[in-house]
């Protein structure tokens, strides 16, 4: 134990007496609205802890005790096994990190997609496409007549997007002519 330790207790009694006091002087009210703006102080410091920053402070973590590890070795060749390990953990969480920014951001495109097919007009297919459509979005089990009507569904647009092609043409056309 420290002595500044034993010399700050008085202060501290002291200090934790005097906001007792000013504590009880407070209405109910304004107890209720101390205790909420410290639960959303908690929150958000708890927020900040969990993102990117906490993953990069572990790598460099890993990485300055790697470089410690390695400053204090004089021989290295008996530590081959050691040094191939450490860089393996090191490259793996560098693996895994930027694996999970790719999946984040592919959910949220997934997220965008389903926002756009919510703006199709629900007469725009029909009924048993659009209840295979909302299956596969929403990763449900499909039945053989869903995955047909998703198959028919494809060839639609394909044919249909032959045709836009044919109709950009022409209007190219007709912007010409």
């Amino acid at each position: 134990m420290s002595i500044d330790k034993w010399i700050s207790d008085k202060d501290s009694k002291e200090e934790r007496i005097k906001r007792e006091k000013a504590f009880k002087q407070l209405s109910k009210e304004e107890v209720q609205e101390l205790k909420k703006t410290k639960i959303r102080d908690i929150v958000k410091k708890e927020e900040q802890k969990t993102g990117e920053d906490s993953e990069r402070e572990k790598l460099i973590h890993g990485i300055n005790e790697f470089k410690n590890w390695l400053n204090q070795r004089t021989y290295l060749k008996g530590d081959i096994d050691k040094i191939e390990t450490w860089i393996k953990n090191l490259y793996l969480t560098v693996k895994l990190d930027s694996e999970q920014k790719s999946k984040l951001a592919l959910s949220n495109e997934k997220k965008k997609i389903v926002e756009k097919y919510k703006e199709i007009p629900p007469t725009f297919l029909d009924e048993k496409t659009r209840v295979a459509l909302n299956k596969l979005l929403r990763g449900t089990k499909r039945t053989n007549s869903d995955t047909y009507y998703l198959r028919k569904l494809k060839r639609n647009i394909q044919e249909k997007l032959k045709e836009a092609e044919y109709y950009k043409l022409l209007s190219e056309i007709l912007k010409i002519f």
